[in-house]
């Protein structure tokens, strides 16, 4: 009978963390100097030259995306047997201290008629070795706030679906056998094992639009509400539940690991953007 830890041909992928506070100098950056002395004076009612009455806007985006965890170090560990070829899975998953997911963003946003805006928004980020990606979108009642309509209020209603993933490399039975998982046998590599949260939300929110001829600016706080999501062991071909797979070490236990049953990662309760809009009137 042979036996594995695991370290057969196993590849991982590794990028370096977002901050939030290098998103934000990034994204100064490339919009460029931002709010001027010169923008901050005309935040009153002057003139607002070249605003279109109707438009539709691209717009880019960072946001903050507020997470829960577990908040411990744990470990996936899942055995496959082929007629005594034993192969263990095992890897870290610390998910320690997660707090918040810092994305970058782009969207659309169309103004129909007086009061009615509509929104389309995809974004992605990184931290502590997973990814989390959004798309959704939604509707809004805006108010000007002065008469040459430069400056806006905007109520609005978003649905996202989003998905944490968090990798464990690819693997590989060089012995040719192939793994066996959920009592089937699945082939001899499994690309990108992870695991993975599927969440749909709605997200209430008040955005605040300053517009300008060349490009406005918008910053958004919206609660997360968090309805249904769904959490499990991606092996390619087939999945299994986080509790037959992930656990956490208890040192004060006869079984030194103890299976997760659920919320190893999630959304928390609120989502900050802001950014840049690029009309083209209609």
């Amino acid at each position: 009978m042979k036996s594995n830890s695991g370290k057969r041909h196993v590849t991982y992928i590794f990028q370096s963390p977002f901050r939030g506070l290098g998103l934000i100098l990034i994204f100064m950056f490339i919009t460029g100097t931002g709010f001027s002395q010169e923008a901050y004076m005309n935040l009153a009612d002057t003139t607002a030259k070249g605003l279109f009455k109707n438009f539709v806007g691209i717009k880019l985006f960072v946001a903050d995306f507020a997470a829960t965890s577990a908040n411990k170090d744990l470990q996936l560990y899942y055995v496959s047997n082929n007629v005594g070829d034993v192969y263990t899975f095992q890897h870290d998953m610390n998910v320690t201290g997660l707090k918040n997911f810092y994305n970058l963003g782009i969207g659309t946003e169309e103004n129909l008629g007086k009061h009615l805006s509509i929104n389309f928004n995809t974004s992605l980020g990184y931290m502590q070795n997973m990814w989390d990606w959004n798309i959704g979108g939604g509707a809004g009642y805006f108010v000007s706030l002065n008469k040459s309509h430069s400056l806006r209020l905007n109520a609005c209603l978003n649905f996202y679906f989003e998905t944490i993933t968090y990798s464990f490399g690819t693997h590989y039975d060089t012995n040719g056998l192939g793994f066996i998982v959920n009592g089937e046998n699945i082939g001899i590599s499994i690309k990108n094992l992870k695991y993975v949260n599927s969440i749909w939300s709605l997200s209430p929110g008040i955005e605040l639009l300053y517009r300008r001829p060349s490009f406005d600016y918008f910053v958004g706080v919206y609660y997360n509400y968090v309805f249904t999501y769904h959490e499990k062991v991606n092996f390619y071909q087939t999945s299994v539940p986080v509790s037959q797979a992930i656990y956490y070490q208890n040192t004060n236990s006869s079984a030194p690991l103890v299976p997760v049953s659920g919320n190893i990662t999630n959304l928390g309760k609120y989502i900050i953007q802001v950014g840049i809009i690029r009309e083209f009137g209609l």
